[in-house]
């Protein structure tokens, strides 16, 4: 039987924010969202996606000589890529010495990626960490996802994921997974429809579904500025937070433009290039009222699990 596979766009060593101890995060292709202030535009699709950096790019044609398709041409002083006669068959990719183009993704069989990830196995036990899988979204290759985190067996074992899925892909998941970094990116149905692409109804009911497993859930809330930031937003968040059994947690994450780049290198708009990154006072004030609804804090992913001098959050 051919061993399962799946792309996997990064893998990120020695992390220490994305769940206990050291950790490797791994980095899966695809996505069902598309959310506005997504920094890895590249991993959303569920295919490989051609990234070229005109930086890198020193006009040695290369490429040119061995695209079948006539896809690439030379206008002024720059290689352009026609990229609805491209083909996507990356034959450009292993021409290009300077590096200036890439494929986002690269496939692993899970044994491969077990392989990987484990060879930094001692520094796991040493520091009780693990691996995280992350993405895009681990929750569109379920099978791949169990069968790794089965093989992954006595390391800390977590999945980072938006909660867009059907539930079966958790069942799935549930008896191998020991930490779920949960986002929760806004309350308001048409409004996480707007700026995320989908409803997030089957998100909330998949977050409760989960807690009702006795799972190790933490929440995290990406903040963007003026968009779930808002007294009323953040407000009715916090209220739907507050009714979940068992979330003693919470991470925000303040917005940042760090993936700008990646947008003009797979040719697509980021629609939010001048957005305003400063919302310190909001991120402090959000904070508090978190610690005063007895979670533990975390801004940033800086310092796992702190905020230890809010009051403690009983299990219920």
């Amino acid at each position: 039987m051919k061993e399962q596979c799946a792309y996997v766009s990064n893998i990120q060593r020695f992390c220490v924010h994305d769940g206990p101890g050291i950790r490797t995060v791994v980095f899966l292709q695809g996505c069902p969202l598309t959310c506005k202030w997504c920094q890895n535009p590249e991993a959303l699709d569920k295919n490989p996606q051609l990234m070229m950096s005109d930086g890198l790019c020193m006009g040695c044609s290369a490429c040119i000589n061995v695209c079948t398709k006539s896809a690439i041409s030379v206008q002024g002083n720059k290689l352009l890529t026609n990229r609805e006669l491209c083909d996507l068959c990356f034959a450009c990719t292993k021409e290009c010495y300077w590096g200036a183009r890439k494929v986002s993704s690269k496939s692993y069989t899970v044994t491969e990626l077990y392989e990987d990830v484990m060879k930094d196995k001692e520094f796991f036990v040493q520091s009780g960490g693990g691996i995280t899988i992350s993405g895009g979204e681990p929750t569109m290759h379920p099978e791949f996802c169990a069968t790794l985190l089965q093989k992954c067996e006595g390391v800390s074992r977590a999945i980072e994921t938006c909660g867009y899925t059907h539930w079966q892909a958790f069942e799935m998941l549930l008896p191998v997974t020991d930490l779920f970094l949960y986002d929760l990116k806004m309350y308001d149905e048409e409004k996480h429809r707007q700026w995320t692409g989908v409803n997030n109804k089957i998100i909330k009911d998949n977050l409760k579904k989960l807690i009702d497993c006795n799972k190790e859930v933490i929440i995290r809330i990406p903040l963007i500025p003026a968009v779930n930031d808002t007294r009323e937003e953040f407000g009715r968040m916090l209220q739907f937070i507050n009714s979940l059994r068992r979330i003693r947690e919470v991470h925000v994450l303040p917005f940042h433009q760090l993936g700008i780049s990646k947008y003009n290198q797979i040719n697509k708009e980021y629609e939010m290039p001048n957005w305003q990154e400063e919302n310190s006072n909001r991120i402090k004030q959000i904070s508090k009222q978190l610690k005063d609804s007895g979670f533990r804090v975390s801004v940033g992913g800086i310092g796992f699990k702190t905020g230890k001098e809010s009051k403690e959050r009983p299990i219920e």
